[in-house]
Formats: structure tokens, C-alpha cells, sequence
């Protein structure tokens, strides 16, 4: 009898001891590496000092430091050229007999990539857009296709400055159809208006924070006179105007703001005397970038510092001319241009300026086939880099691409060349 028990007693230790081990294995790795409580303490031990407590406490919130910044730190691209013009030449290059329209699409293919690198592109538009029930010019009274408007937006215009010498080309139905076509296509302007509160309403580029305020201002419209009783029509340089109309886009929430002004001689490579009083004058009243236009050939830039009304020393970069971007003028650098490009930046602290600006020289290449005349285009770096690495989508003479050569070297000497003294009060 003892042994029968003791055998059964052994068979029921043996069965709870397999019960214990059948847990599976992943619970019971779970249980070990589960945090345990601790055990309650006994009552007597309540009054005693503890010699180790361990507690469970949630991570800090982070400290908020006083002056922690509004502003997440922003750069954004600009890309600025001259004049967009389109002369009786370009007009005959463009038509297309089978469609029976204009196509001005190949002038820019070889920029469009260019472009596109970029968060703003600003032109200078140097024509009218009045209809063809108005006729389609060329110099000296302007008026084109308003295709021409879409092709700017398909190849990366964000806005174009409609303030220049030819602006009343079609008296004051071509400034109100102009503005209509660049509206139909969504293309921004700025310079010439429909009313004095569209005149009063600054253009503001905005993105990621950062705003930029486009101004614009010509120093006439060929002898056409402004009609009576409408100023509003097409902005004319003015100081006092130019100085209300960039503390209000100051008001307005403008971080930089630039101003598209319309003066200087034509065909001379260097500034005159109004052009750098006036450019000065601007930045005075708080602009921080002038985009030059009319010489029709490429002029210097330079960093100024002005000192404001307050006394503040203020910064600001000045392109007197970016001369022509596309037109069918040849020959006397007339056929060069410049694409002004800018890095916008904003601080955590909220203060915006120009962090950097460079040229970039461009060439309007023409030729003739089958009779038809061709305008394009070439960013000049850009264009030889491609010719060194036998890239086909380049079709130019040997006499061009040695022009190009030519103009890879002294462009850039010739742009940052100075012109008047750093600083002025």
C-alpha cells in the first residue's frame, strides 16, 4: 500500500508539473520581461525613510525657449529677364500656315528647362495684346498675338511687368485687352491698370512664408499721352508714388520688394546719370531690388547700401538692364541677354533679404529655312556645357557657338563692373 501511494502521489507531481510547463515559450518570455509592480509595503514600514523608491514618471516636456522662433528658415528661387518683344520678323517666324495661328513655343524651348529650377520667373513685357482685330505690329507700335501670353505660362512666367514705353501702343483699349489676356491665361502683372483700386492693390508673390512685393514704373510711353483723367492706366516714375506705393506693400505683409523700372538709354551699356539716381532713390524709400529694362542691351548690377529715412543702413541690388530676352534686334549686343538669378531667404527670426544673385548670360540665335525665319533662345552656359558633351539638341553655326564662347567670357566681367560709389546717404 505505501508503494501504490507513494507511486500515485509521484504520478500527480509529474502531471502538475508538466500543467506548469506547457506555458508556451513566447509567454514566458513575456512574463520575464514584464515590469513588475512592486510589492505593497508592510504597514510598519510606512513611516520609515526609504532607502530606494522606484517610480514610473513621464519624460519632461521640452522647455519653451522665450525667443523661440515664429518663422521656419525659407529660400526661394527668382529668375528675371528684359524685354520680351516681338518685331514684324519674329511675327512672320512664328505663323504657322497649316494651323493658321502663331506658335512662339520653339523661341523658349531651350530656357523652359532653365526655368523650371525655379520658384518665381518675372519678364519684362514689351508689347501689347490688343487683338488681331487691332492688328498684329512689330516696332514701332506693338501689338501681339495673345498667344503669347499662354506660351509665357507654358514655359514657367509667373508674372510679367507691363509698364514701359510702349504701353499705350494701342492707346487705352490696348492696356485694357492686354490685361484681359494675361488675366484668361492667369499670367501675373503688374504696371498698368484697369481702375485706381486695381492700382492701389500691390502684386505679392507668396510661398512657404516668404512674400515679394513686384512694383512697376516706366519713364514714358513714346509721346502717347496718358488719357486724361486716368492715371491709373500705366504707371509713370514718380517718387512720391513709388515711395507710398512700397510702404503699403510694406503694410501689406511684403517681406522684400522689388521694383521693374523702365528707363535708361537705349543701346548703351552702361548706366546714365537717371538711372542710378533713380534706382537709389528706390531703394531709399525701401525697396530691395531694382529689375532695370529699355536699353535693350545688357548693363552691370551691384549691391548698394542706402541709408533710410530713420537712419538705418539698408542693402538692396540694383540690375540696371537685363536687356533683350527675345526680339529679332541683331548684332551690338543687342541680341544678349541676361536671366538675373536670385536666392530669396527668410530667417527664423523673420528678417528676409537677398542672399544671392547671379547673371546668366543669354543669345537669340537666329536663322532661316526653307525660307522661314527662326528666333531661339540659348542660355550661353548652359548651351556651350551641352556642345562639350555632344548633346544633339543644339543646332547653331560655328560663327554662333563662337559668339557664345565669347560671351561666356565677357559678360560676366562686363556685369559686375562698378558703376557708382558702395554706399550712398
Amino acid at each position: 500500500m505505501k508503494v501504490k501511494w507513494r507511486c500515485g502521489a509521484l504520478a500527480i507531481a509529474l502531471a502538475l508539473a508538466m500543467v506548469a510547463g506547457c506555458v508556451p515559450p513566447n509567454t514566458q518570455l513575456k512574463e520575464q520581461n514584464r515590469v513588475q509592480p512592486p510589492p505593497p509595503m508592510p504597514p510598519s514600514a510606512a513611516t520609515e525613510p526609504a532607502t530606494e523608491q522606484v517610480s514610473y514618471e513621464p519624460p519632461p516636456e521640452p522647455l519653451q525657449e522665450e525667443n523661440a522662433s515664429r518663422f521656419p528658415e525659407t529660400r526661394v528661387s527668382v529668375m528675371a529677364v528684359g524685354d520680351i518683344m516681338v518685331h514684324d520678323q519674329q511675327l512672320e517666324g512664328a505663323w504657322n500656315s497649316a494651323e493658321k495661328s502663331y506658335d512662339f513655343l520653339p523661341s523658349f524651348v531651350h530656357v523652359q528647362p532653365l526655368f523650371q529650377e525655379a520658384d518665381w520667373v518675372i519678364g519684362n513685357l514689351e508689347t501689347t495684346l490688343t487683338g488681331q482685330e487691332a492688328r498684329y505690329s512689330g516696332y514701332p507700335m506693338f501689338n501681339s498675338p495673345e498667344s503669347l501670353a499662354q506660351t509665357l505660362i507654358d514655359v514657367g512666367f509667373t508674372a510679367v511687368s507691363t509698364a514701359n514705353n510702349h504701353s499705350l501702343d494701342r492707346k487705352e483699349a490696348g492696356v485694357l485687352k492686354t490685361i484681359e489676356h494675361l488675366d484668361q491665361v492667369g499670367l501675373l502683372h503688374t504696371g498698368t491698370f484697369r481702375n485706381p483700386q486695381e492700382r492701389d492693390e500691390s502684386l505679392m508673390l507668396s510661398k512657404d512664408g516668404l512674400t515679394l512685393a513686384l512694383l512697376s514704373y516706366t519713364y514714358g510711353t513714346n509721346g502717347i499721352p496718358i488719357p486724361e483723367g486716368k492715371p491709373y492706366l500705366v504707371n509713370l516714375i514718380d517718387h512720391e508714388l513709388m515711395k507710398k506705393d512700397i510702404a503699403r506693400a510694406r503694410e501689406k505683409g511684403a517681406d522684400l520688394v522689388a521694383v521693374a523700372l523702365h528707363f535708361g538709354d537705349e543701346y548703351k551699356r552702361l548706366p546714365n546719370a537717371f538711372q542710378k539716381q533713380t534706382a537709389e532713390s528706390a531703394l531709399q524709400y525701401g525697396a530691395d531690388l531694382i529689375l532695370g529694362a529699355h536699353p535693350h542691351v545688357v548693363q552691370p548690377y551691384e549691391w548698394k547700401t542706402v541709408t533710410l529715412e530713420d537712419g538705418q543702413e539698408h542693402k538692396g541690388l540694383i540690375a540696371y538692364s537685363l536687356g533683350n530676352f527675345i526680339s529679332a534686334q541683331r548684332w551690338d549686343y543687342k541680341d544678349v541677354g541676361a536671366i538675373l538669378k536670385l536666392t530669396l531667404h527668410k530667417g527664423e527670426n523673420g528678417e528676409a533679404s537677398i542672399e544671392h544673385a547671379e547673371m546668366i548670360p543669354t543669345y537669340v540665335y537666329f536663322s532661316r529655312k526653307n525660307g522661314k525665319r527662326s528666333y531661339v533662345i540659348y542660355p550661353v552656359p548652359q548651351t556651350l556645357e551641352k556642345l562639350k558633351n555632344s548633346e544633339k539638341d543644339v543646332n547653331v553655326s560655328k560663327e554662333a557657338i563662337q559668339y557664345m564662347n565669347r560671351l561666356q567670357q565677357e559678360i560676366p566681367v562686363h556685369v559686375i563692373q562698378e558703376v557708382t560709389q558702395k554706399k550712398a546717404s
